[in-house]
């Protein structure tokens, strides 16, 4: 029987952490978010819900936070995993077209944006076409949206790849992984909003990072 559960990764989310856990709750009932080590007042945030709490002291970085939750939902035989955002980017209203497509026998289910092209800043939008492509390339199979956060996965398939990354290129490292794997993957149309506040993504270091996940790919994967 199925026992799906939604993993959040939160590093200062102090103002969105909250809401977005208790939306998520509406549409399923297991919930665990690991605290990536925040400095400002997310912790606290997410004790005020009922959601398992995994806490990192220090910030360790997307990556590791994402493979401390899969860890814990594959040691409890959580199944499938559900990946979506701190920052209310996401909408938790969608999680049933996910879990819908999970049943249907798919093991990867990736949200693609479909927000106009205006409300997306500029760089995510070069920095997302760009390196679509070239995962696409890398993983035999084409992606569209190959940054996209949001995500369901069978536990089968976590259990059966190997993670090595620890930032942000570790989203990336599971898509070319599961797809020279041949499991099967779907991309479906989500909403997303975006809002005027810092990105914690570092486009220099998190681009080299992604090239070098490319590397592997082609020459150790």
């Amino acid at each position: 029987m199925a026992k799906p559960i939604a993993l959040i990764c939160a590093y200062n989310e102090e103002k969105h952490v909250q809401k977005t856990i208790d939306k998520t709750f509406c549409y399923v009932k297991n919930i665990v978010v690991v605290n990536d080590g925040s400095s400002d007042n997310t912790l606290n945030e997410i004790k005020k819900t009922k959601a398992i709490l995994l806490n990192h002291k220090t910030n360790k970085g997307k990556g590791q936070a994402i493979k401390t939750g899969i860890k814990y939902c594959i040691k409890n035989k959580y199944d499938p995993i559900i990946f979506l955002d701190a920052d209310g980017q996401h909408d938790p209203s969608e999680i049933p077209k996910f879990l819908k497509e999970i049943d249907s026998g798919i093991d990867i289910v990736i949200g693609t944006r479909q927000k106009r092209k205006s409300s997306m800043p500029l760089h995510r939008r070069m920095t997302n076409g760009i390196s679509s492509r070239l995962l696409s390339l890398a993983a035999g199979t084409k992606i569209k949206d190959t940054q996209s956060g949001y995500r369901a996965i069978k536990k089968e398939v976590l259990e059966n790849i190997t993670l090595v990354s620890k930032r942000y290129d570790l989203e990336s490292e599971i898509l070319i992984k599961a797809a020279k794997n041949k499991y099967k993957i779907r991309q479906i149309p989500i909403r997303v909003i975006y809002d005027t506040e810092t990105s914690t993504i570092h486009p220099i270091k998190d681009t080299f990072r992604f090239f070098r996940v490319l590397y592997r790919a082609v020459f150790e994967w």
